[in-house]
């Protein structure tokens, strides 16, 4: 293990976390931080953590529903968090990948670029607008070097329920209702496994500062997705209408040119690739009648 890189990952129980450690675990010495060191939040929790030289950051409440019902939770959890992180890496000369997320507000550009202004239209957005301004503030005056990476929709095997995809897929395989709001809300869906290659290709960039979209540079409505979920399963999903959500971000699209310029990396999985892996994980591990 002396001879490889030693990675510390922030979230490694999380759902990218996870897949990370088990598709790169012969590749990397890999420091899985967890719950174990408890609330990271806190600054002396930190004292003890191994010392490595490239950080993973996954860790942060990521509910928008939550960040609304308890904004001042999530955001000062987020960046207090960060901030310890960001304490680390400069004590340590350590790197940091710190995955962002969709933070371009309700009309940005289509495709977007990473120069689109950004706009904190919820208090997990905006929790992610301030962490990024303090990751530049670290590597300008403390020369942390930086990959922030914004993951559009991930979306894969084993994620929670409560996302779109593993929850259409969910319902319709147990045949279950499912409440669908707006039909035509459309969405750039990446696969995990793409993110994790983005993750890793990360490691090895020299550049001291990049601030890249990780997207599939497509985008599907909820209706296309319902579509290709019920003919991979030959099934019919039972769907409830619902109230729509008030002023939702109609549609996102990443424009991923720079993604390809400086990490050599593009999306692999197709739409219906990434769906079609999924229900396969599922009927394999789950019991369906």
């Amino acid at each position: 293990m002396k001879n490889k890189k030693k990675i510390i990952i922030i979230g490694a129980n999380g759902f990218i976390g996870d897949n990370f450690c088990k598709k790169y675990k012969n590749r990397f010495n890999i420091l899985k931080i967890g719950h174990q060191y408890g609330n990271l939040a806190i600054e002396k929790n930190w004292q003890n953590l191994p010392k490595a030289k490239v950080m993973i950051q996954l860790a942060n409440f990521n509910s928008i529903k939550k960040s609304f019902s308890s904004p001042n939770q999530v955001i000062k959890n987020n960046i207090n968090l960060l901030l310890n992180a960001l304490d680390y890496c400069r004590k340590n000369n350590c790197k940091i990948i710190y995955l962002s997320s969709y933070i371009y507000g309700k009309k940005p550009i289509i495709p977007t670029p990473e120069f689109q202004t950004t706009d904190g239209n919820n208090p997990y957005s905006l929790s992610k607008i301030i962490s990024e301004q303090l990751i530049c503030l670290y590597r300008d005056y403390y020369n942390v070097n930086s990959v922030i990476l914004r993951p559009f929709n991930v979306y894969g095997y084993g994620q929670s329920k409560r996302f779109l995809i593993s929850n259409i897929i969910n319902c319709i395989l147990k045949k279950k209702e499912i409440e669908i709001s707006d039909f035509n809300i459309s969405r750039d869906y990446i696969y995990i496994d793409d993110i994790l290659t983005a993750i890793f290709k990360s490691i090895y960039v020299n550049k001291k500062k990049l601030l890249l979209n990780i997207g599939s540079g497509k985008s599907f409505k909820v209706v296309e997705i319902i579509k290709i979920i019920e003919k991979f399963t030959k099934k019919k999903l039972i769907i409830k209408k619902t109230k729509q959500i008030r002023n939702p971000v109609q549609k996102t699209k990443a424009r991923i040119s720079s993604a390809k310029k400086y990490l050599n990396w593009e999306p692999k999985f197709s739409l219906k690739n990434g769906i079609n892996k999924i229900i396969k994980y599922e009927k394999k591990n789950c019991s369906f009648r």
